[in-house]
């Protein structure tokens, strides 16, 4: 099939001196697939290959499949490895997700320890079709109503796919031509898949409305892969300037965020969250967006595998949320200290330190109580007014995981009178000015402003 060398040619350099890993399940296209590598393995000697079959325990056919792969591989001394998915026969739910997840693994595992650059797949314009109609019809991203692509990353090489412009019948037409061996998955036949009725029942009716319908999919998913291309090239200058690195994810602005038109935007979204392991959904995508332009200042949003959007103010995150429960805790200070005072592995308080935030009190205040901030607390805004630290921190727009961390100072009336690091509630001229008393709060070494 002269399609497979065209294909070869276009994706792979120096194909012919390549090590290709066939993945091969029986079916009619991957046998084709295999009988065509092993015709251009005698036509180049130079090619190499070897095979990777995985027995799911799915269906009772899959005894035979594996048998006839053996036998096929045995007869022409290609190597062929195979792996059985003994937890096939148990599984209840998720089952195609989970025996997708395996095949890979395997794959992967196998493409290493053969030092292979390409792992070879079959599937075919059908397939394609196929695919792109769930995707339609489910909801999807630009890239998953693109469909499949020729060529991938795959682990540290490529996924490469060479009979996607191929149409099913001609694979079995080649088969029985060249007298290939293949086993039929009874389960095709079953229309309580969702892509069996896609293959059965709707794309048949939509082939009589145009015969060349798979050609006009390949031509559709061609032009989108192509202009996503572009948009993913102008997608990742973008994330280059604008994204920081955080330990535990992403950072970005708000406002050069929204510069971006809404497509972008959703590209941008679905490419960082692929770089932390896992694709946002197209609903995680809308919610996140509608959480950007929104009026609201602060907010989260559980996302996939652990990660969680979050909005503050005009900095938006995408990161791992670490649920760290901060314990309370209270010190008391009977007067002036010579030694500094440790409130926790990152934060000092000092009445020698030359610099850093510094408050003032008298020495009637003391005794005084640094400890950390309570859901309740309030403190004197100005001559007439209190207002709750809660409150106070939204209007100076302190990040919500700073707010958990707060140190607040009480003098003997059990007054605040400080958050340490932010804000002296009153000013000393309020009070008497005899024998200040200077108390300086550090954080992490770095001298802090009010």
């Amino acid at each position: 099939m002269k399609e497979v060398e065209t294909f070869l040619t276009k994706f792979v350099p120096n194909w012919k001196q390549e090590f290709f890993l066939l993945a091969v399940s029986g079916g009619v296209d991957s046998m084709v697939l295999l009988e065509i590598f092993f015709e251009l393995q005698n036509k180049f000697s130079t090619l190499h290959f070897s095979v990777i079959h995985i027995h799911h325990h799915l269906r009772k056919e899959s005894d035979e499949e594996e048998e006839m792969v053996r036998n096929f591989c045995s007869e022409r001394n290609i190597p062929l490895e195979v792996f059985h998915w003994e937890q096939g026969v148990a599984q209840t739910v998720g089952i195609e997700e989970k025996a997708r997840k395996f095949r890979y693994q395997k794959l992967e595992e196998s493409m290493n320890k053969h030092k292979a650059s390409y792992v070879v797949v079959a599937h075919h314009a059908d397939d394609q079709v196929e695919t792109v109609l769930m995707k339609l019809t489910r909801g999807s991203t630009l890239e998953g109503i693109a469909g499949m692509k020729p060529i991938r990353s795959f682990g540290n090489g490529y996924l490469i796919r060479p009979f996607l412009t191929v149409d099913k019948q001609d694979l079995y037409e080649y088969a029985s031509i060249h007298q290939i061996p293949y086993r039929e998955d009874a389960s095709n036949s079953s229309l309580e898949y969702t892509r069996n009725r896609f293959r059965q029942e709707i794309i048949p009716v939509l082939k009589q409305e145009n015969p060349k319908f798979n050609q006009k999919i390949q031509e559709f998913t061609k032009t989108l892969q192509e202009q996503q291309e572009l948009i993913l090239n102008l997608a990742y200058q973008w994330m280059e300037q604008e994204l920081v690195e955080l330990s535990v994810g992403w950072s970005w602005n708000q406002k050069t965020f929204v510069k971006q038109p809404v497509g972008m935007q959703k590209v941008i979204l679905v490419e960082l969250s692929k770089k932390l392991g896992g694709l946002l959904s197209t609903k995680n995508v809308s919610d996140i967006q509608t959480a950007i332009v929104s009026d609201t200042s602060q907010l989260s949003l559980n996302l996939p595998k652990g990660w969680i959007f979050q909005k503050r103010y005009h900095q938006l995150l995408i990161i791992k949320e670490e649920n760290i429960e901060i314990p309370y805790q209270e010190i008391r200070v009977e007067g002036v200290q010579l030694e500094d005072m440790v409130l926790s592995e990152d934060e000092i308080v000092s009445f020698t330190a030359e610099k850093g935030w510094e408050m003032f009190v008298s020495s009637e205040e003391f005794p005084l109580t640094i400890r950390r901030r309570k859901p309740n607390d309030r403190f004197l805004l100005n001559e007439n007014q209190h207002q709750s630290i809660r409150r106070w921190c939204i209007n100076q727009k302190i990040p919500r995981e700073l707010r958990e961390k707060l140190w607040v100072v009480e003098n003997s009336s059990k007054e605040i009178i400080a958050i340490l690091g932010f804000r002296q509630t009153q000013p000393l001229s309020k009070r008497k000015e005899t024998d200040r008393i200077r108390i300086v709060y550090r954080n992490k070494e770095e001298v802090l402003t009010c």
